[in-house]
């Protein structure tokens, strides 16, 4: 069957008039993006201090600062140049490297290099087979006992074009998810829900052995 990346999709994130706060009115449902950080991610991704993280996606760098204080050494990479900008700008050397991508691939990392791999609030927005190619491509650049930790859409049957849904949410699963992980030959440590205002999404932490 044809792939269908939706990767040009996603380079509505280079316009800057897609970020009104840089990304931080996404985590208000919750009460703000520390209260998200603190209440809904760091208990899970605290064991990952002082190792070496990538991270998928930054956007404009919103969980980024909470992960330069975790890592001995943190890169990040996006489709998008603004993404990449606008991370940059405000991290500066906190970030070891910045890398553009294709969107699909992370072919600047080398094999073996990455203790986590991370990214909140992007996967939800693409393509299965985007995710994947990513998936992929986390298993090629993690070490051994290393980990995945992705936020990804928890919504089926919508539109092929993720900004055609609610909440620009792509069609996936926590089987489907799960399935791109296996097939790979890693493991699911667990795949649990968070609830944004209007929809359901899935965390997913993983494990290479």
């Amino acid at each position: 069957m044809e792939k269908k990346y939706n990767v040009e999709e996603q380079r509505r994130w280079n316009d800057q008039d897609m970020w009104i706060d840089s990304g931080h009115e996404w985590s208000k449902h919750f009460g703000g993006t520390d209260k998200l950080w603190n209440d809904y991610l760091f208990d899970d991704l605290k064991q990952f201090r002082n190792k070496k993280i990538l991270e998928i996606a930054p956007g404009f760098g919103r969980w980024t600062q909470y992960l330069s204080i975790l890592a001995s050494e943190l890169v990040v990479i996006d489709l998008n140049q603004n993404c990449i900008n606008q991370t940059q700008k405000k991290m500066k050397h906190h970030v070891h490297e910045y890398f553009v991508n294709d969107g699909k691939s992370l072919s600047d990392i080398k094999s073996l290099s990455k203790d986590l791999v991370f990214s909140f609030d992007s996967f939800v927005h693409m393509h299965s087979d985007v995710i994947e190619e990513y998936i992929k491509e986390i298993n090629r650049v993690l070490i051994t006992n290393g980990c995945g930790f992705i936020h990804h859409s928890w919504y089926h049957g919508g539109e092929d074009q993720s900004f055609r849904n609610i909440d620009g949410r792509s069609n996936m699963t926590p089987e489907l998810f799960k399935k791109f992980v296996e097939s790979n030959g890693m493991t699911i440590v667990f795949q649990k829900e968070i609830k944004f205002l209007n929809v359901v999404d899935c965390l997913c932490l993983f494990v290479k052995s």
